[in-house]
């Protein structure tokens, strides 16, 4: 899920116009894709330590606060890191199922409605198995 809370991160600095608490993150997160709001806080500290987001002390909130380095797409951000790609392991399994390209914003169209808006995650299993019986036939499957 790190590349979800790298676009949940970009989604909520676009929302606040200045660098974000990680319960700002959060937010974003449930609203967005509730299944993955648990996850933000260990996810902003493995892209900080990948030199991807900064982390400052806001002095007025007194509390952290994050921020992106440079701006970059998600897909060029799994192509340059692989391992991103691989933990982002419901972006992965989404893309490998549907065997084509496909946005962040897609797949995070289509977990939602996998999940149905709710916080439990569904397994990779039942989530290859939702997109092979919706999909399947669009990929020759």
């Amino acid at each position: 899920m790190p590349l979800m809370v790298y676009m949940f991160l970009k989604n909520a600095l676009e929302k606040y116009e200045r660098p974000v608490t990680t319960s700002e993150v959060e937010e974003i997160a449930r609203n967005t894709l509730p299944m993955c709001a648990d996850h933000v806080v260990h996810h902003l500290v493995e892209l900080y330590s990948k030199g991807l987001i900064k982390r400052g002390w806001d002095n007025e909130r007194k509390t952290f606060v994050w921020n992106i380095v440079e701006d970059r797409p998600i897909e060029e951000l799994a192509e340059k890191y692989p391992d991103l790609y691989i933990n982002s392991l419901y972006y992965h399994t989404v893309r490998e199922a549907l065997g084509r390209e496909i946005t962040m914003n897609q797949v995070i169209k289509i977990l939602y409605k996998i999940s149905k808006g709710s916080s439990r995650r569904p397994s990779i299993t039942a989530i290859k198995q939702k997109l092979q019986k919706e999909f399947g036939k669009e990929n020759g499957n």
